[in-house]
């Protein structure tokens, strides 16, 4: 047989077995689903509908379509998610990776009318929201993002980087493997010993940042408008406040310039010591009464426009 024939053969053979493995994994994936969402609506008063799911082996992402979020007492629909992701979740050991998006969520003509009085450019926007957690276990180093928009209005990022974590993923994952229901001693050993891994963490680096996109003008005037506020009002308030705040100029500039801007606001805060949250706490209380040296120690910074 010719090399060029025993090359398509086995290209041939590993399509047909990745195609295989793919259909069996979206197959698991399915039961999988089906699984949570029974769960779920056993432990809330909510159901949730979805047209179909699907798995990747490569990306070890797994998807759900169109779900539809229902009141479970009046079957009445709450919330529309365009698509749900999952990826890198491992059922048996700690991922070094684990991302979820939810994609096109919208509300219902039901809620959508709730929050149009206060709100009416949020209550038309679509969302789109995404959450990961990435963990080095050679470090014990964990990174946390989180981040919401609303297209068009305003996205909002939140990232926090952790130290000392190895114990809280490990705890997390044996919290995970509970297959049957604890015993209330039980209960009380896992919640003791949570506490004592989320005590053990180490805060390294914290950002919260916005993005304002075209219509977050509309929405600050419809929120400042129902509690009888222009926006030139609202920014003499703000610079008032302001005024008696003991923080930096380039701080108060910073909120100032965003307040009358609304482009963009940052406010990062990181440690130069590595502190549990014991200690972290202990010295912020000490620093409470000195707030120079407390914007100092927390490596304070806003920026804004």
């Amino acid at each position: 047989m010719k090399k060029s024939t025993i090359m398509l053969a086995v290209a041939g053979a590993l399509s047909a077995a990745v195609v295989g493995a793919h259909f069996y994994a979206n197959q698991q994936a399915e039961l999988v689903v089906q699984k949570q969402i029974t769960q779920f609506a056993e432990q809330s008063e909510l159901l949730i509908e979805h047209q179909g799911s699907s798995y990747n082996l490569f990306t070890n992402t797994i998807k759900v379509q169109s779900l539809e979020i229902k009141d479970a007492a009046e079957q009445q629909v709450l919330l529309n998610i365009g698509e749900f992701s999952l990826q890198g979740y491992e059922a048996d050991k700690i991922s070094e990776f684990t991302e979820v998006k939810l994609a096109n969520v919208t509300l219902s003509p039901v809620l959508a009318a709730e929050l149009a009085p206060q709100a009416a450019t949020l209550a038309g926007a679509s969302y789109a929201l995404t959450s990961s957690l990435r963990y080095n276990p050679d470090s014990g180093n964990s990174q946390f993002k989180s981040s919401v928009e609303a297209d068009g209005v305003v996205g909002i990022e939140f990232n926090f980087d952790l130290g000392n974590s190895k114990e809280l993923m490990t705890t997390s994952l044996e919290m995970q493997k509970q297959d049957s229901e604890m015993t209330l001693e039980q209960e009380l050993q896992m919640q003791s010993k949570l506490i004592s891994a989320i005590q053990s963490l180490q805060p390294q680096t914290l950002t919260f940042a916005i993005a304002g996109q075209p219509k977050l003008d509309a929405l600050v005037t419809e929120l400042l408008t129902n509690q009888g506020l222009s926006k030139e009002q609202f920014e003499q308030m703000l610079a008032m406040q302001l005024a008696q705040v003991p923080v930096s100029e380039e701080a108060k500039q910073g909120l100032s310039g965003f307040a009358a801007g609304l482009n963009a606001l940052e406010v990062s805060v990181s440690l130069d010591e590595a502190m549990d949250f014991n200690a972290f706490s202990q010295q912020v209380q000490s620093l409470s009464a000195d707030p120079e040296a407390l914007e100092k120690f927390l490596n304070l910074k806003i920026t804004g426009s």
